[in-house]
């Protein structure tokens, strides 16, 4: 018998939420291509509406939805919860990444929230753990530190680091 957490089934819901057709790459809905002397570079969704954003109402949920997303190597479930600052980073990096986020070993088997430390009521930072596998069996866990604002009623990301670096993650090492 298998257990599964309550917040990872939540996790797991948001995640697929943010998959339905219109918001996955690839769907069929409007999508912002972006060129180079011919060549596409990018063809991500158009942002929802503001009526159709998902609302994370706190950090935590927040920091499991991008670790669920980097457990996935789903760039499109990580860049759905930045900031607009923090998009404005991390989309080139995206594009250069092809939307896939880390790689075949090691990969990430789990992810767990370790410390929730409360700047003020509106910003807080997270410290979330990955722990990884090789086909050799368990791998070195790597340690992020994630930062946080609520931004119209949800919480969103504006900064991660990894240590030591997370392969093909496109994040700056603490």
């Amino acid at each position: 018998m298998i257990l599964i957490s309550k917040k990872k089934i939540a996790t797991a819901l948001i995640a697929g939420l943010l998959l339905l057709p219109g918001m996955a790459l690839g769907a069929s809905a409007p999508v912002t291509m972006t060129r180079v002397n011919g060549e596409l570079l990018s063809a991500m969704p158009k942002p929802a509406p503001e009526s159709k954003r998902i609302i994370l109402p706190s950090a935590i949920q927040a920091s499991e939805l991008y670790g669920f997303g980097l457990q996935h190597r789903n760039a499109s479930i990580q860049y759905s919860i930045f900031s607009k600052e923090f998009k404005k980073i991390m989309y080139p990096r995206f594009v250069e990444l092809n939307w896939v986020t880390g790689v075949s070993s090691p990969w990430i088997t789990n992810y767990e929230v370790t410390k929730e430390t409360i700047i003020n009521k509106n910003s807080e930072v997270i410290e979330m753990r990955l722990d990884t596998a090789t086909s050799s069996g368990p791998a070195p866990s790597i340690f992020l530190t994630i930062s946080l604002v609520q931004e119209k009623n949800s919480w969103v990301i504006t900064g991660v680091t990894s240590d030591p670096e997370l392969p093909r993650g496109g994040l700056p090492r603490n």
